[in-house]
């Protein structure tokens, strides 16, 4: 179970909802063995709704979802996505967009499917008016889902990958090749609902890479040379595969345009004597945009991308909840302003290790800290890094 911190059904705060990683409740009690992908699927999606009605939204207010799940050889992504329709309906269009992100576990040793959730509603219980955008090459959905969609000044993607109209992979096994595939069709949908990636304020990037600086610096800069400078923040978690072979990037962006067309105003942040990766790239570690706070994930290395702490994840953490302190320090905030957060720590197979990364996190917060999600990952970006945090704060 996660530290009392962090159990919570939702955070609501103004217009956002934000629930933090929710999985089928029989997944938690190791007496409960088994379960298919889609039965543990429709479990989480239940938990989701229990989640949103408590802060008094349902399934028609949802803006994004990520579900992160297990490879299921019985069920492929498509089934996912049918039975998450499912629950989503199709009464309110358009329907929020959706990230599928493969893992090899979950925190949970039964859990298949973990699913954390954005939702919007007005201030006095109103419906918000939304729009959705499409792109002939862009991911292949059931129509309770928008490949982009707008709600206000916010506007979400589904994670994008090279898979084109006829359902071929373009730049088949090339992260590099994919990488500058990806990032136009991102720019194309932003562009149908009035914004472009210079007004993105989070990237996250889902790869297909063996987790060293030499496999991470072409794509990356591939990537980053779309963005002008200052740039979004930015998270990348690399994985062992995605639904299919070949397939090696999978990309989603959150951007922030004023209602009238105009660009929002952007406070970047990069304090001193932080760390840095071993290219220059546009992003920033922590950025504001109208009351949202996005901090890119932070991780244990230093100014010149060394690692800190090589083996002991907990002074990883640590470490990086400093970070985090800092960015939010010069944005005149605390850990008290945060409403969600997102953790990725290596060795999920050793559950008791990741509930013992989620104490020293939740640590640093009050009860009444953020929703958060706890996710696995094989490996991070660089040799040695063993966790890697991001979080949304509000003013």
């Amino acid at each position: 179970m996660l530290p009392r911190h962090f159990h919570k059904s939702a955070v609501r705060c103004n217009k956002h909802i934000f629930v933090g990683g929710k999985i089928d409740p029989d997944s938690a009690s190791p007496t409960t063995p088994g379960g298919t992908l889609i039965a543990r699927a429709k479990g989480a999606m239940s938990s989701v709704a229990n989640a949103l009605a408590a802060a008094s939204a349902d399934a028609a207010d949802l803006v994004k979802l990520t579900v992160f799940y297990v490879i299921d050889e019985q069920s492929d992504e498509q089934d996912l996505l049918n039975e998450i329709a499912l629950h989503i309906g199709g009464a309110h269009r358009p329907g929020p967009a959706i990230s599928l992100v493969p893992l090899p576990v979950l925190r949970q040793p039964n859990a298949r499917v973990e699913i954390e959730a954005w939702a919007m509603r007005g201030l006095n219980g109103e419906r918000l008016p939304r729009q959705q955008a499409w792109h002939p090459d862009g991911p292949k959905l059931p129509p309770e889902f928008s490949q982009a969609i707008r709600c206000g000044e916010m506007i979400f993607t589904s994670a994008v990958t090279s898979i084109d109209a006829s359902d071929t992979i373009r730049g088949l096994g090339s992260l590099a090749e994919q990488s500058r595939v990806v990032l136009p069709k991102l720019d194309g949908l932003l562009k149908q609902l009035g914004a472009s990636l210079a007004d993105c304020v989070k990237t996250n990037v889902w790869n297909v890479e063996p987790g060293t600086k030499e496999n991470w610096r072409e794509p990356a800069f591939i990537r980053a040379s779309h963005y002008p400078e200052p740039g979004p923040t930015a998270t990348g978690i690399s994985l062992p595969r995605l639904a299919r072979e070949g397939l090696m990037l999978a990309n989603d962006v959150i951007a922030m345009r004023n209602t009238d067309g105009s660009a929002m105003q952007r406070t970047a942040v990069w304090p001193d004597n932080h760390w840095d990766w071993t290219i220059h790239l546009p992003y920033r570690h922590g950025l504001r945009c109208g009351d949202l706070v996005f901090l890119g994930g932070q991780v244990s290395l230093d100014g010149s991308a060394a690692v800190l702490d090589k083996g002991d994840m907990a002074a990883q953490t640590r470490t990086a909840m400093t970070y985090i302190e800092r960015i939010l320090g010069e944005l005149g905030m605390g850990f008290g302003h945060v409403v969600k957060l997102n953790a990725f720590s290596v060795g999920g197979e050793n559950g008791s290790r990741l509930m013992a990364n989620a104490e020293t996190i939740a640590s640093h917060f009050s009860v009444n800290g953020p929703v958060s999600t706890i996710a696995p990952a094989p490996w991070l970006a660089y040799e040695d890094m063993l966790t890697e945090i991001d979080i949304v704060a509000m003013v």
